[in-house]
């Protein structure tokens, strides 16, 4: 979890220049508190409006190709280090690193399995939108790799 006070320095910093702008403003229109929260307000409407934009682009981005792009890393990762495929059908991406992690395969593939998992830890602690687009691409991956379909279904008795 990230540290709150991070976040208020962070906000306070970025909103100095603004305050300074503000007073600015104030000054050379010759006004009163009005003009200094007015400009102030127009500012923040201004940083609001390009972060919305900024994350509608983000979010094109994505769709369009950062999750091609990422499925096709993830799914590298997977047939470079040679991982099996999925064990049972259910098997979600961290359930199927997990089960690597604790079966009868070798050191090079249980460490490449862990650091997997570290990176998407460390996806997750930049942001929970990020975290979510790196588990859906993970998740594309190993169906791509190891088609559900494919897997048994635990508990079924085999054939």
């Amino acid at each position: 979890m990230k540290d709150a006070r991070a976040y208020i320095i962070i906000a306070l910093f970025s909103f100095v220049p603004y305050l300074l702008v503000s007073w600015a403003y104030m000054a050379l229109a010759d006004g009163g508190s009005e003009q200094f929260w007015a400009a102030f307000g127009v500012l923040i409407a201004v940083r609001l409006f390009f972060s919305v934009i900024e994350t509608i682009g983000s979010v094109i981005s994505w769709r369009l190709y950062g999750k091609k792009l990422m499925v096709n890393k993830f799914l590298g990762l997977l047939r470079a280090n040679n991982f099996p495929k999925r064990e049972y059908q259910h098997d979600d991406f961290l359930g199927y690193l997990a089960r690597i992690e604790d079966g009868p395969y070798g050191d090079s593939v249980k460490t490449s399995a862990k650091e997997i998992y570290f990176l998407l830890s460390t996806f997750e602690s930049m942001g929970i939108l990020l975290g979510m687009r790196m588990h859906a691409a993970s998740e594309a991956a190993l169906e791509t790799y190891s088609p559900k379909a494919e897997a048994p279904i635990w508990g079924a008795p085999h054939a």
